[in-house]
């Protein structure tokens, strides 16, 4: 058996690098477009309720026959124990899972090319803040489809949270 060698190292090293830059260079997940979102206050105080609407569409040439969002607020938000909850959904889901301060659901499918799903979430601010002055609620949605048997998936984290989610909490 030969000594190993720092060469025979280098070649390794090399070798592993090379796999490394080959595997990261695959496509992850395409983005997912049809994904629009809103919540109907863009301000609010201690006591209020939210709504956020979470809508998808489907832009695929096929049906997406499974559709799964997760949801949950961002910081300094998800510090905030006890200062909002999720309390429910409704519209076009199969189920609904609220757990505290995030949600998950799985939109009704089969959705058609063209067709939108809608999922409104209702948010309760608590009553008796353990805040002081205002801070910004906003939410990381995480959605994910399935839209052709042979390969077709898209999902996307939107984990810096959206504009259009964001509710000044006063």
């Amino acid at each position: 058996m030969k000594p190993f060698s720092v060469q025979r190292l280098g070649v390794i090293l090399a070798t592993l690098l090379g796999l490394g830059l080959l595997f990261a260079a695959q496509p992850a997940s395409a983005a997912v477009s049809g994904s629009s979102f809103a919540v109907d206050r863009k301000t609010a105080a201690p006591g209020d309720q939210l709504t956020l609407t979470l809508s998808l569409t489907n832009t695929e040439s096929t049906d997406i026959y499974f559709a799964y969002e997760f949801i949950q607020p961002i910081w300094p938000a998800n510090q905030e124990a006890g200062a909002f909850t999720v309390t429910g959904c409704s519209g076009d889901s199969t189920d609904c899972a609220v757990n505290g301060n995030n949600a998950n659901f799985h939109f009704r499918a089969p959705i058609a090319p063209g067709e939108t799903r809608t999922v409104a979430l209702t948010v309760q601010i608590t009553s008796a803040p353990t805040w002081t002055g205002p801070y910004t609620l906003n939410w990381a949605p995480y959605v994910y489809y399935e839209y052709d048997q042979a390969s077709g998936a898209k999902d996307q984290l939107w984990a810096n949270g959206l504009p259009e989610l964001a509710t000044v909490i006063g």
